[in-house]
């Protein structure tokens, strides 16, 4: 499974979003100093990272399903990369 990792805006460390999710001992909260994330959405933030978890898995996995045909053409992961990441933080920037 893809891991994704975060930080934590109260004690700065670095976690995997599974230890937040559905999954864990304290859903939505810090694994290390037990801040309460998305105070006022805990639960569909505890949805929102197990979902995030499976589709980004999801999606590799057809890609790679997809490189393994001989189609004919390579895929331009780098770009497909670079795209991934102006369109989240881009994303990022007008939610805020």
């Amino acid at each position: 499974m893809m891991k994704i990792q975060a930080t934590c805006d109260t004690c700065g460390r670095k976690f995997l979003l599974s230890q937040i999710g559905p999954q864990s001992d304290a859903p939505g909260r810090c694994p290390f100093c037990g801040a309460r994330f998305a105070r006022h959405y805990n639960s569909v933030l505890v949805d929102a990272v197990g979902g995030v978890e499976n589709e980004t898995q999801r999606f590799i996995n057809l890609l790679a399903k997809l490189q393994a045909m001989e189609t004919g053409f390579d895929i331009d992961i780098k770009a497909l990369l670079s795209q991934l990441e102006r369109d989240v933080l881009g994303h990022e920037r007008s939610s805020t």
